[in-house]
C-alpha cells in the first residue's frame, strides 16, 4: 500500500505540470495572462521554464519532461512521508486494537 502511494504522488507530481502548461498555454492564446503563482506553489520546478522562452519547441518540450521529471520526484519525497505517517498510523490503530 506504502508503494502505491508514492506512485500516485509521483504520477500527480509528473502530470501537473503538462495540465498547468496547457491551461497557461491556453489562456495566453486567448490573450489573457493568468496569475503564475499557483503554478510555482504547485510545481516549484517551473521556474525553470524561464529558460525556455525563446526555445525551440524540441527543446520546450525536452525542458518541460525534466520540469516533470524533477517535480515528479519531489511530490515522490512527499509520498515517501504520506505513506510513512499512514502506516505508522495504521500499525498503532491496530496495537490499540488489539489491546
Amino acid at each position: 500500500m506504502a508503494l502505491r502511494i508514492v506512485r500516485v504522488f509521483a504520477f500527480v507530481g509528473f502530470v501537473l505540470p503538462w495540465l498547468l502548461l496547457a491551461f497557461c498555454a491556453g489562456m495566453g492564446h486567448m490573450g489573457l495572462h493568468p496569475n503564475t503563482t499557483p503554478l510555482l506553489y504547485a510545481c516549484p520546478t517551473s521556474i525553470a521554464a524561464l529558460g525556455l522562452d525563446n526555445a525551440s519547441v524540441f527543446v520546450g518540450f525536452l525542458g518541460w519532461l525534466l520540469i516533470s521529471a524533477s517535480n515528479a520526484l519531489l511530490y515522490a519525497a512527499l509520498g515517501v512521508v504520506v505513506a510513512l505517517i499512514a502506516t505508522l498510523w495504521n500499525r498503532t490503530r491496530l496495537h490499540g486494537a488489539k489491546s
